[in-house]
């Protein structure tokens, strides 16, 4: 069997290195290349176009389902290689167009039979992520609660955390906090990313 040609992405120098080393010894594994951000990493796939594209969820320019996304569209299945446990946040990078997920603490076996199972055309997904994938995107006003639907509608129209807080008499220290919750509800991972949900959703009208 041929090896698995990887892209791998991750800014731990470290987590990098061991996947190199691997390789280096497990033919069924070829790490063509490695990369400590995601910006400009359209015109690498291009170029080497890999079996599958390894990615640490929290990666420089990893911006939530929106990255995904555009990253799914070029053909190449996606890997979730990360500490992170499974949450929403995860769940809406499943069902933007990653096709595996992977926590860093499993064994270098187990990331051989996973990057093997995307290349084959299959998902490696825990059943929890599994149902997520399944599940139609919901809306922010069935995810949130009254008061962070509320924020959500301010920051959704551009208004900074400050502006927000002047409007609805908060401290920014509680409308930033509410925010942390809200994005990790709808994945997202910036205030710019909230605009174009809200958009999606007409809140920000």
């Amino acid at each position: 069997m041929t090896p698995v040609r990887v892209l791998a992405v991750d800014d731990h120098p470290i987590v990098l290195e061991g996947l190199v080393r691997f390789a280096a010894v497990e033919p069924g594994l070829e790490v063509i290349a490695t990369l400590q951000t995601l910006e400009d990493i359209g015109p690498t796939i291009d170029e080497l176009t890999p079996d599958v594209l390894s990615v640490d969820v929290q990666v420089p320019g990893m911006e939530g389902p929106g990255t995904v996304r555009a990253l799914a569209e070029r053909g190449v299945p996606i890997l979730l290689f990360t500490l992170l446990k499974v949450n929403e946040a995860l769940g809406a990078l499943v069902q933007a167009g990653a096709r595996g997920y992977l926590r860093k603490s499993s064994s270098m076996a187990d990331y051989l039979e996973a990057v093997r199972a995307l290349r084959s055309g299959e998902r490696w997904l825990p059943p929890e992520l599994e149902a997520m994938a399944e599940q139609p995107v919901q809306s922010p006003s069935a995810l949130l609660t009254p008061r962070e639907l509320e924020i959500f509608r301010h920051l959704a129209k551009g208004e900074s955390v400050k502006e927000t807080a002047f409007t609805l008499g908060l401290s920014a220290s509680t409308v930033y906090n509410h925010f942390d919750r809200i994005r990790k509800k709808l994945g997202v991972s910036s205030i710019a990313e909230l605009v174009q949900l809200g958009a999606k959703w007409r809140f920000g009208e």
